[in-house]
């Protein structure tokens, strides 16, 4: 009866080990040839997510889980550009195969792949990601925001698809804000703390705009 016991956990432990390497070899390259091709996506300037370095540029996008259209692995990837501080939601998780490359995973198997094919400028437009401005903005001293804290350093500002506020404009609500009393976001704005969106309540898709660190997060 022992032996029988000690050849069953010899052959869990070996199935567990396999799973483990499978899953290893999942997140060590681009999706397989059977995953659905979408698309070409555009990122806007040079950027971060996680480990991952994604230099502005056309990237080519895949979904390797059949239940990620290519419109919502877009989505996703935008969301993922969008985060403010490099720590994706769970489950997923990110994988850098290299700059410009990428695989986003979620309990353990591979669901999109991302690499850059073309390089691109600093300013434009993306769908999912609204309107780049021109040119940086600059935070000359550390500043609370709300709860959100901007060190010293350059920032891009960002104009969703559907605001209506312009690039100025948002440049001087950002210089408002940051020189604001005790850090306190002037009435009636809010702030989405994961992207760094700053909105009003009574119009949050017409009045926003979201800014990011000109380096990308990690």
């Amino acid at each position: 009866m022992s032996t029988v016991l000690v050849s069953l956990k010899r052959l869990t432990a070996s199935a567990l080990t396999l799973a483990a390497a499978l899953a290893v070899l999942a997140l060590s390259g681009p999706a397989s040839a059977s995953a659905e091709t979408c698309p070409n996506f555009k990122v806007l300037h040079d950027d971060r997510i996680g480990v991952a370095d994604l230099p502005a540029g056309n990237y080519f996008l895949q979904s390797a889980d059949d239940k990620i259209s290519c419109q919502e692995a877009s989505r996703l990837f935008a969301r993922f550009l969008q985060d403010w501080d490099g720590n994706l939601p769970k489950p997923w998780i990110v994988v850098s195969h290299g700059a410009g490359k990428a695989s986003f995973a979620r309990n353990g198997l591979p669901a999109i792949y991302v690499e850059r094919i073309s390089s691109g400028n600093n300013a434009g437009g993306n769908p999912a990601l609204g309107k780049l401005c021109r040119g940086s903005f600059t935070v000359n001293a550390g500043s609370d925001v709300g709860p959100l804290y901007f060190a010293k350093g350059q920032y891009l500002l960002y104009i969703p698809s559907r605001s209506a506020i312009t690039c100025r404009r948002a440049s001087v609500l950002f210089t408002r804000f940051l020189g604001a009393p005790g850090g306190m976001l002037p009435d009636p704005w809010q702030v989405k703390t994961q992207t760094a969106t700053f909105f009003k309540p009574a119009h949050p898709l017409r009045s926003a705009f979201r800014v990011e660190a000109a380096s990308g997060v990690s």
